[in-house]
């Protein structure tokens, strides 16, 4: 089993993990946390959101409806993973994934995301989260 956390494979945790979004180079943990927004609220650490509900995100200054927070925590990994193919192939030997941290109300699980990546492919990923790539293809367009 891989253990996808800060206490486990560091390289399969949101909060080592960087990538490069908008010109902002990262980790999946603030690109994520830092796009919620709780009303007129707009965190400044990752902490400030880290478990709170928000009433919409932000994502390049665009407003989204907070049901595209998990596509967007998807298409964070699948950025990741796709820039990394030899975790890809390291992460292919094992049968399961797990995240320690992963609580009973946790909506959004780098293991589920990284399990989803190497057994369903990247494909699957971007299937699932098409409705917000053509948002924000069309926000890009606007």
């Amino acid at each position: 089993m891989l253990e996808c956390s800060s206490k486990g494979d560091k390289r399969f945790s949101a909060f080592y993990a960087k990538v490069n979004v908008w010109g902002k180079y990262d980790s999946i943990e603030n690109h994520y946390q830092l796009c919620k927004r709780f009303g007129n609220e707009v965190p400044k650490t990752w902490r400030d959101a880290k478990g709170r509900q928000p009433t919409y995100i932000e994502l390049k200054g665009k407003v989204f409806d907070t049901k595209y927070l998990t596509y967007w925590y998807k298409l964070l990994w699948l950025k990741y993973l796709d820039e990394n193919p030899h975790l890809v192939e390291y992460a292919k030997q094992f049968d399961d994934f797990s995240d320690m941290f992963k609580g009973k109300n946790t909506i959004n699980c780098q293991a589920d995301v990284i399990r989803q990546y190497v057994k369903e492919g990247r494909e699957s990923i971007i299937n699932e989260c098409k409705e917000l790539i053509d948002l924000l293809k069309k926000a890009r367009d606007e």
